[in-house]
């Protein structure tokens, strides 16, 4: 997938106005990709849903995976660059106005020091929930810029400049989670039980299981059915694979047992899926 940008149709109330959208946008980066160094004339805040790159910044450089994110400050030179191995993908949004510098100014965020972690609801799902908002003609700037005030509220409170002891449990929390998600994410067509989870990010199965429920709303093992089955229907909407094949991509060797748990998720069998789908591509 290369870059993918959707720009604010609608244009600021007045020149200068407190806080603004620019764009937003979402990018599975080719091995090695990379900007700069060079220079934003806006705010743009990366989020990495998975893999792995790095990013410098005033002599500093950082390692960063999927569940973090990092700030370009205008006028303020940056590199960063997808690893060759396992380049990130991400979304982003880029932003501006005469709010912003104050708003930021309560966070422990600056140019030398533009890396944060990724909370578990909004920041992941910002880029859907900005498309969603793009298609309501009648309230499309009030829900752009809703969604924008609502980022940066979670912007000061994941991490305040104080660095309070509970947000910090917080965001240690959250990349445990992220750690999960990541990991499922890549494995999903590969056995896995939560023991194995929890063993690849050093918590207490048990303990994972109720962090994890508390942040997705359903346990890992739901999670990941969830997961294959959505993988599933877009297989079987391409047309071109068998059941069997469909079934093998999302992690189960036996069709039959595929097939069982598909209907159980998704109230149809994998054939009447795909048959309904086409039928509703090919109507007028």
């Amino acid at each position: 997938m290369g870059a993918i940008f959707h720009y604010n149709p609608d244009r600021p109330f007045r020149e200068s106005p407190d806080l603004y959208l620019c764009y937003w946008g979402k990018e599975r980066c080719a091995p090695l990709h990379s900007f700069g160094p060079g220079v934003r004339d806006i705010y743009k805040i990366h989020f990495i849903h998975s893999g792995r790159g790095i990013v410098k910044v005033e002599g500093e450089t950082f390692e960063l995976t999927g569940g973090q994110a990092f700030l370009a400050y205008p006028e303020r030179v940056i590199f960063y660059q997808a690893d060759e191995v396992d380049p990130w993908t991400y979304s982003w949004i880029g932003f501006n106005g005469e709010q912003v510098a104050e708003i930021l100014s309560r966070t422990r965020l600056t140019p030398a020091s533009p890396v944060l972690p990724m909370d578990t609801h909004l920041m992941p799902q910002l880029y859907e929930l900005l498309n969603e908002a793009e298609e309501s003609n009648t309230t499309r700037d009030l829900r752009l810029q809703t969604l924008l005030y609502e980022f940066m509220t979670l912007l000061v409170e994941l991490v305040p400049a104080s660095g309070d002891a509970d947000s910090t449990r917080t965001q240690a929390k959250d990349a445990y989670i992220h750690r999960c998600l990541d990991f499922l994410h890549s494995h999903y067509s590969e056995e896995m039980s939560v023991g194995q989870l929890a063993a690849i990010v050093g918590l207490d199965r048990k303990y994972l299981s109720s962090l994890f429920k508390r942040a997705t709303g359903m346990p890992p093992q739901q999670y990941l059915l969830k997961y294959r089955m959505e993988k599933a229907c877009a297989l079987l909407r391409n047309g071109h694979y068998s059941i069997a094949e469909v079934a093998r991509s999302v992690g189960y060797q036996d069709a039959l047992l595929f097939s069982k748990m598909f209907k159980k998720t998704v109230g149809t069998s994998p054939s009447d899926y795909r048959e309904q789908w086409q039928k509703s591509d090919i109507m007028p």
